[in-house]
């Protein structure tokens, strides 16, 4: 399964959005285990496309980035997916600032072998953990732009594992 794109989209600096975009939007909004099936019928590439700007897409705010990286580690289980989609683009930077987020937000919610509800309102209620996400957040938002520019680049160097160019 590969995403449709044209010619002219190959040099688009969102090529690796676009390269996951019907899938993603194709299973927005069902249980996980329509998304779970989406995502197994990708190659390793997509995979990490996937679980990237599934988590990525929903970073836009301080709040966002908290609660869904709480998300992704404690509920979806999905985190050592997002890291291991950066190793798999070469990412290793970023897969070490995921690291970072992940002893964070495990020392935070996380009692003996259980986890605490977590909520976006916990930065509000926690000045330490507020500078501390805050300061994830920033470099997070600077490095993830570096990532996707290498996973555009990769894509454009293998197209034929994640694209076909449409007649215009």
């Amino acid at each position: 399964m590969r995403a449709k794109i044209k010619q002219a989209d190959l040099g688009s600096t969102q090529l690796s959005w676009l390269c996951v975009q019907p899938m993603l939007i194709s299973v927005r909004g069902k249980d996980v285990a329509a998304k779970t099936e989406m995502y197994r019928q990708l190659n390793e590439g997509q995979q990490a496309l996937f679980l990237f700007y599934s988590y990525h897409n929903h970073t836009k705010s301080l709040a966002e980035f908290y609660w869904f990286s709480a998300y992704n580690i404690i509920e979806m289980k999905s985190w050592s997916g997002i890291k291991n989609g950066m190793f798999y683009f070469n990412q290793d930077e970023m897969a070490a600032l995921l690291n970072e987020i992940e002893r964070v937000i495990t020392e935070k919610n996380r009692v003996g072998e259980e986890w605490q509800e977590f909520s976006p309102t916990d930065l509000e209620q926690d000045p330490h953990l507020f500078q501390l996400i805050e300061d994830l957040f920033i470099r997070y938002r600077a490095k993830a732009q570096e990532v996707i520019a290498r996973m555009n680049e990769k894509i454009q160097q293998n197209q034929e594992m994640y694209v076909e160019i449409k007649e215009e």
